[in-house]
C-alpha cells in the first residue's frame, strides 16, 4: 500500500511540476486556454493520476513476484468508460466553447441592449468577488480573464458565458460532486486491494503471487458520472446570452 501512495504522490508531483513549469503556477495543470481553472481537466487528472499509480504499483508487485507475464492486468470495463467519459469532457467542453468563442457579440448598447447589460452586471458582480475591471475580457460569448494568475478555484464551479459567467453553475458542481466521490472510493478499493495483498482473493493471486486485475466500479455509479458528465456538457450549449 506504501508503495502505491508513494507512486501517486511522484505522478501528481510530476504533474504539478509540469504544470508550473509551462506557466509558472503550481496548479497551472487544471488551467486553460481561457487563463481559468477547468473542471473536466480537473476530472482527467485525478482519474488518470488514481487508475495509472494502481496499474504501475501492480506490474511492480508482479516483477517482484518473477513471473514472465508482468503486465497481465486486467482492467475493468468500468474503468475503461471512466476514462472514456473524462476524455470525451475534457475534448468536448471546449470544443463547444470554440463555436461560442468565434460567434461575433456585440455589447454596446446602442447595438444590442440586452447583451450590453448583461455585460455590464457580470463585470460588476466580478468586480464584487475580488477581480478587477483589466482583469475581465470576453471572446464572443465567452468570459476569460486577461492573465493565467488571475485563475481561482471559483473558476471550477461559475458559468462561462457573458450571462453566466459571475453565478454558479449546477452542472459543475453536481459533476465535481460525483467525480470527488468516485475518485475517493476507488482510490480507497485500490488501498484495500494493495494493504491485503498477502491474503489472496482471486485464484490467479493464490497460484502465482500475481496480481492479475484491478478493482472495478458499480454500473450504476459509472452510469451516474455518465449522465452528470452529460448534463455538464449539455449546459454548455445551452446559450445563457440574450440574444441581439
Amino acid at each position: 500500500m506504501w508503495a502505491w501512495i508513494g507512486t501517486l504522490v511522484l505522478l501528481a508531483g510530476f504533474a504539478t511540476v509540469a504544470g508550473h513549469g509551462i506557466l509558472g503556477l503550481w496548479l497551472g495543470l487544471l488551467i486553460d486556454e481561457r487563463n481559468k481553472m477547468s473542471l473536466s481537466r480537473l476530472q482527467m487528472i485525478l482519474w488518470t493520476i488514481v487508475v495509472l499509480s494502481g496499474f504501475l504499483t501492480a506490474a511492480l508487485r508482479n516483477i517482484r513476484s518473477g513471473e514472465a507475464d508482468v503486465l497481465k492486468i486486467d482492467v475493468p470495463a468500468q474503468l475503461w468508460l471512466l476514462m472514456g467519459i473524462s476524455t470525451t469532457s475534457l475534448i468536448g467542453s471546449p470544443l463547444i466553447r470554440s463555436t461560442k468563442m468565434t460567434e461575433p457579440v456585440a455589447t454596446d448598447a446602442a447595438q444590442s441592449p440586452m447583451v450590453a447589460f448583461q455585460w455590464g452586471l457580470t463585470k460588476d458582480e466580478l468586480i464584487r468577488q475580488g477581480l478587477t475591471k483589466d482583469e475581465i475580457e470576453k471572446l464572443g460569448k465567452i468570459v476569460i480573464w486577461r492573465w493565467p494568475w488571475d485563475a481561482r478555484p471559483a473558476d471550477l464551479f461559475q458559468g462561462e458565458e457573458i450571462g453566466n459567467a459571475a453565478h454558479l453553475d449546477l452542472g459543475k458542481i453536481q459533476m465535481f460532486y460525483f467525480t470527488l466521490v468516485l475518485v475517493l472510493a476507488y482510490a480507497v478499493m485500490l488501498g484495500t486491494m494493495f494493504s491485503n495483498i498477502t491474503h489472496p482473493s482471486t485464484t490467479c493471486e493464490i497460484t502465482t503471487g500475481m496480481i492479475c486485475g484491478l478493482p472495478s466500479l458499480p454500473d450504476g455509479m459509472v452510469a451516474l458520472l455518465g449522465l452528470s458528465n452529460g448534463g455538464y456538457l449539455g449546459n454548455k450549449v445551452i446559450p445563457h446570452t440574450a440574444g441581439q
